[in-house]
């Protein structure tokens, strides 16, 4: 190859001009395709006498080939031959370049590629370069080799032959390096330890090695981690700012003995553990638990008197207590608790990044107030130990009690600054206590209104704003139930004075969340409702201004508790709405078509699906509106655009929109036909978000049609295309709309072998088929016999049938039942399969007539009980039993439309038994003489006086 024009090639990959990278790229594309380029790049990559920059580019390059054509079987996949040189050469290309920030993590990468796509066994290339103690970068490498190596098999349950053998290789030689290193403070030291402990995290990952299992072994490891752990770290360190301090490697190392001892306990130390035996995890709290607190307390002292650590490793301090209050640790922890809840929990709930505050209050939000935040900083985990600790220690309930009497006593003296923020923790505190406040045995459980007016309410004016803010987040999470109104009246008028700031961003969402919460109470109703217009314009331009997802939900429950005050405007506001959502969605697509996603496009699709969720509360809740022009745009955008993230969420307004019509407009087809379309795409793998809108399209705009209609064309075609397709695209659901289809148009539906083909060979729930049938059944029992008969499935799908029954319990379900017995018993002939089992099909139509009237019951007591819990809703207490009834009769079909639910099931039966008389008086003898007479008394409570004479009965 020639190395200059090949170099020349890689140079211009970088160039600026956008047609010069293009045609070099198009050249590398040629030179790829010649056997051993690959191996040559890596050769490139490490040959110092290249600049950088060219040797970067190589290194690019190579680790892109191995990720796309490793064990890939076309002209640009790399031959098994020059897949062997690359595995020795790339051992040598690490070791070469151990110390290059550049080319080093291009070549792990690679590494960890060619360790993902087969077996690569690195015993000896690890072992040799480990024990090379004597040079430093072969000892680098052997760990960067193990690492890879391990991390690649953590998950491997089934056989840790593999990882067992390098861990007993390995383990001991780690061991002797660690020791030496905990007592060098030097950055290469820091970062071989750092390296050390993720080995032992991924080797410890998913099951616990046997080698750990030997005490002596399992004892070095927690010394070597608690050494770590408080060891002190150099100036070097120290001197540099808080925040940038978490990026030096022997800080790294210190976050891992932190996260590795409290990950061991947790997996394999806990009572709850599944992956150790009780005698483990006896011996481990025995010997391990309180050897680690001793050394914890200790840091926590002197934390609390100025000792730095990093946000991570307290997370992971705090982390381990937590799981000590739900094991044996706790006997360790208890004497101890008060002293760990002032001077460590408390503390870590004590913000102080007032800047923020005042610099970037969106930001500030996210980092304070955001309950969905997964992130693993100290007041996430302190939140965490509050809860477990007062659920289940809930004598401990006292000692956080009068830490707050402390705090806000200590407030009201002298409102300073510094207790200022500390009476901001204390509603953190608060708030995370608050689910047992009101308990049977709680010292307070008798006087929250007052605790609140103490405590919370003068803090809504405080002059402190960052005070204020949390007072309000307080109140919303509360969600107490006032028994005093006065009080109530009182938190009411703080909160809304807040909200109506327009200066400070934290005190208007956190007040706009805690009136979401308050306007569940009929006087906050009442006196808010004239307001509401306003409220909601003023959300708006929240939500316009800032990504916050949270601003959503307030919004949805707005339309919930005020959809009659809000109609007026609801065309304006859904309007708004859906361009708010437009533009959002627009600013996602272009953040994720960039490849430079920092994250903020995930707070924008949180701040997106509120708005629809919204729109949905808007359609359902404010039926007497249109809002059909103000949505659609939206659902266009989503399935034009592809925006998957959402097509659940424009699915279910679409389903709703047409739900509240029950008819199909004009412009409702014509996004029907963009559904349509996006399965020729995307759309296939999320089938089951189309099936409720298909479904009410069948419903409210078959109905009338035949076949050959257009829109029915269309669906037919596609369901075919899915049903037939070897992937299964949901085709459950695709049988629920062959279903409707068939009960709506009212004729045999050709779909319907394919159907039964489709049940035959692949493995899923036999109910949607079972339905099917029925349709079928009723609609042309002549021709659904015939295909039965032919491929000798009537007497089996007979026997799931009755097998299944009991899932046809619904109001839904015996309609269905009833009618295909009806259409069944009608036929003037029967096959022979079937003429026997007359009785017993008799039997069923007539048990199912029976139990109709109960499930119509169930089902009006479930509507009812829906319609109750809605109004009380946002109102239960902390252990309120709710969804008794919901549990009991879960029915998807209950309250849907569906083609039978304008059906007159008792007229459709006289008319239906009638009719068997007059087609054949004998079946009719044979139904009436196998039934016993309290089935016979059944037939007459349905029927007309004229009906049972006709009948003779």
């Amino acid at each position: 190859m020639e190395r200059e024009q090949i170099v020349d090639v890689l140079s211009r990959t970088l160039d600026s001009n956008p047609q010069m990278r293009k045609h070099a790229e198009s050249q590398l594309s040629d030179f790829e395709k010649q056997p051993g380029f690959t191996a040559y790049c890596l050769d490139l990559a490490t040959d110092k006498s290249i600049p950088l920059g060219q040797r970067i580019s190589a290194t690019i390059f190579f680790k892109n080939r191995i990720l796309m054509y490793w064990n890939v079987d076309n002209e640009k996949g790399i031959k098994i031959e020059e897949q062997d040189q690359i595995k020795i050469k790339i051992i040598e290309s690490l070791l070469k370049n151990h110390d290059d920030t550049h080319i080093r993590p291009q070549l792990s990468t690679s590494l960890r590629s060619i360790l993902n796509r087969g077996t690569w066994p690195l015993f000896d290339p690890i072992n040799q370069l480990l024990n090379n103690k004597a040079d430093g970068a072969s000892v680098y490498t052997g760990l960067i080799l193990l690492f890879e190596v391990i991390r690649n098999l953590r998950y491997n349950q089934s056989d840790r032959t593999v990882i067992d053998t390098y861990i007993n290789q390995t383990f001991p030689i780690l061991e002797t390096l660690a020791a030496e290193l905990t007592y060098n403070s030097d950055h290469h030291s820091g970062e071989i330890l750092y390296l050390i402990l993720k080995i032992f995290k991924y080797a410890t990952l998913s099951l616990l090695p046997q080698y750990l299992y030997n005490t002596e072994k399992l004892s070095t490891w927690i010394s070597l981690h608690l050494h770590t752990a408080q060891k002190e770290l150099p100036q070097e360190v120290l001197s540099n700012e808080p925040s940038d301090r978490p990026l030096d490697k022997r800080v790294k190392a210190r976050k891992w003995a932190f996260a590795n001892l409290h990950k061991l306990y947790a997996k394999y130390g806990c009572p709850t553990s599944k992956v150790t035996s009780p005698e483990f995890i006896d011996f481990f709290n025995k010997t391990f638990v309180h050897e680690i607190l001793k050394v914890y307390f200790s840091l926590v002292e002197k934390w609390s008197q100025g000792y730095w650590l990093d946000d991570s490793s307290l997370y992971h301090l705090i982390s381990f207590l937590e799981k000590c209050i739900m094991s044996p640790g706790w006997e360790y922890l208890e004497p101890h608790f008060d002293s760990i809840l002032r001077h460590l929990l408390f503390p870590s709930l004590c913000q102080n990044d007032l800047e923020l505050f005042e610099d970037d209050p969106e930001e500030y939000i996210r980092r304070y107030f955001d309950v969905n935040r997964e992130t693993k900083t100290p007041d996430v985990a302190t939140v965490d130990v509050l809860f477990v600790t007062v659920h289940h220690k809930f004598n401990q309930l006292p000692f956080i009690l009068n830490l707050l009497n402390e705090i806000f006593n200590n407030y009201n003296t002298n409102d300073s600054i510094e207790n200022a923020l500390k009476a901001e923790g204390g509603l953190r505190v608060l708030s995370s206590i608050s689910f047992v406040l009101g308990k049977e045995g709680s010292p307070v459980s008798n006087q929250i209104d007052q605790m609140i007016d103490g405590i919370v309410v003068p803090q809504l004016t405080s002059k402190h704003l960052f005070l204020r803010a949390r007072s309000c987040e307080t109140i919303s999470i509360l969600s107490h139930r006032f028994i005093d109104k006065n009080v109530l009246s009182r938190v009411f008028q703080g909160v809304y004075e807040n909200f109506r700031l327009d200066d400070n961003l934290p005190i208007q969402i956190e007040a706009a969340d805690a009136l979401k919460v308050l306007i569940n109470d009929p006087l906050v109703t009442d006196v808010i409702k004239n307001d509401v217009p306003t409220i909601m314009q003023k959300l708006l331009h929240l939500s316009k201004s800032f990504d916050l997802d949270m601003i959503g939900e307030v919004m949805e429950e707005f339309v919930i508790n005020f959809s009659a005050e809000l109609e007026p405007f609801a065309r304006e506001l859904g309007t708004n709405l859906a361009e708010q959502f437009i533009r959002t969605a627009t600013e996602i697509i272009e953040i994720q078509a960039s490849g430079k996603s920092d994250g903020s496009d995930l707070d924008k699709e949180y701040q997106a699906v509120g708005y629809t969720k919204t729109m949905t509360s808007m359609i359902v809740y404010m039926s007497n509106v249109d809002l059909e022009a103000s949505f659609l745009p939206v659902v266009k955008f989503v399935l034009e655009n592809a925006a998957i993230t959402f097509l659940g969420e424009v699915m279910e307004i679409l389903e709703c929109l047409t739900l509240n019509k029950k008819a199909i407009s004009p412009a409702i087809w014509e996004i029907f036909q963009e559904t349509i379309n996006s399965f020729e795409t995307y759309a296939a793998e999320y089938l089951e978000y189309y099936i409720p809108f298909f479904e009410n399209i069948v419903t409210y705009g078959f109905k009338g049609l035949n076949y050959q209609a257009p829109q029915v064309q269309l669906l037919q075609n596609l369901l075919q295309e899915l049903i037939s397709s070897p992937v299964n695209y949901d085709n459950q659901g695709a049988f629920e709309v062959v279903e409707y289809i068939t009960l709506t148009i009212g004729s045999f539906n050709e779909l319907f072998p394919l159907v039964l083909e489709t049940f035959k060979e692949e493995d899923f729930s036999p109910f949607c088929v079972i339905k099917v049938l029925l349709a079928s059944l009723y609609v042309d029992p002549g021709q659904t016999l015939q295909i039965l008969e032919s491929q000798n499935e009537t007497i089996r799908l007979l026997e799931i049938w009755y097998n299944l029954s009991s899932s046809l319990e619904n109001v839904y379900g015996l309609k269905l039942q009833i009618v295909a017995l009806l259409s069944l018993l009608s036929l003037s002939e029967l096959p022979n399969s079937l003429a026997g089992f007359i009785p017993q099909l008799s039997n069923k139509l007539i048990v199912s007539i029976e139990r109709l009237p109960q499930a119509i019951n169930k089902t009006l007591a479930t509507y009812r009980t829906e319609k109750s819990q809605q109004q009380i809703a946002g109102q239960s207490l902390p252990g309120d039993d709710e969804d008794e009834y919901d549990d009991e009769y879960d029915d998807e079909d209950s309250f849907k439309d569906t083609p039978l639910s304008d059906l007159n099931i008792y007229h459709e039966f006289e008319e239906k038994f009638l009719r068997i008389q007059q087609v054949s008086s004998e079946r009719s003898n044979q139904i009436l003489s196998s039934l016993q007479p309290e089935k016979i008394q059944s037939i007459k409570n349905v029927m007309s006086v004229e009906g049972q004479q006709r009948l003779g009965i």
